[in-house]
């Protein structure tokens, strides 16, 4: 027997605690890969076989699954070490647990704003200007910006001159990537990749304007708006 076995059926619908439907969620990765532009017009995708055995050597590869020769693919249980690591987290996460987390930043960053207004330096703006470039650059191409926006606020952080602070933020970078592909999956016209740069552009303009104030409400108002948009993203039954 290989990696899976041929008469492996999947979890039926009267299966207790039954996973959500893996054709769906096959479908959704695959149409991911499209809208990104990952697989463009006229590119061939790899196989099936292909796609479950890479899948399974990455969840391999997580810790997340062992393969028992001769038996197949079974899911190891979850130990608490694995929660360091930001990687693994952000493929466990939920829906909810991404609002919380957003939540969170919100809090946190909303006043690492507030103090960066007041520390950065020329230096800081400068690296903070060349992020936004890169944001303006692929808003304006309608291409996905949500690996890139993550670095404006490690940058906001890292004005801040203090390292707790910068390490805290830069932990949240891979969920902010996952809460930001989760947002451009429903949200992928231009014209909402052009305020997400306009709204970082506030945001820049704000901080510039050394008033701490004025740049933490703006950044909490920033990270609102990214819980609002995790919060209408349908909902599919499981």
């Amino acid at each position: 027997m290989g990696i899976m076995s041929s008469s492996y059926a999947g979890p039926t619908s009267g299966d207790h605690g039954a996973p959500r439907n893996l054709t769906r969620d096959v479908k959704e990765t695959l149409l991911g890969w499209i809208r990104d532009g990952s697989y463009p017009a006229g590119t061939q995708l790899p196989s099936v076989p292909d796609l479950v055995r890479e899948a399974l050597q990455a969840l391999v590869g997580m810790n997340l699954v062992e393969i028992r020769a001769g038996l197949g693919c079974f899911v190891r249980p979850v130990s608490p070490d694995m929660f360091v690591n930001p990687d693994l987290m952000a493929a466990l996460l939920d829906m909810e647990t991404l609002i919380q987390v957003a939540e969170a930043r919100r809090v946190i960053e909303g006043g690492v704003a507030s103090v960066a207004a007041v520390t950065a330096t020329a230096e800081d703006f400068e690296e903070m200007e060349a992020i936004l470039f890169r944001i303006e650059k692929v808003s304006r191409k309608n291409q996905p910006m949500y690996t890139i926006t993550p670095g404006f606020h490690v940058a906001v952080a890292h004005a801040t001159h203090n390292p707790v602070l910068e390490e805290v933020v830069a932990s949240f970078n891979t969920l902010m990537k996952q809460a930001g592909s989760v947002i451009e999956r429903e949200h992928v016209g231009i014209a909402y990749r052009v305020e997400e740069y306009q709204s970082h552009l506030r945001l820049f303009e704000i901080l510039q304007s050394r008033d701490p104030e004025r740049a933490r409400s703006e950044m909490e108002a920033h990270i609102t708006k990214t819980i609002d948009a995790l919060r209408n993203v349908p909902r599919e039954p499981r």
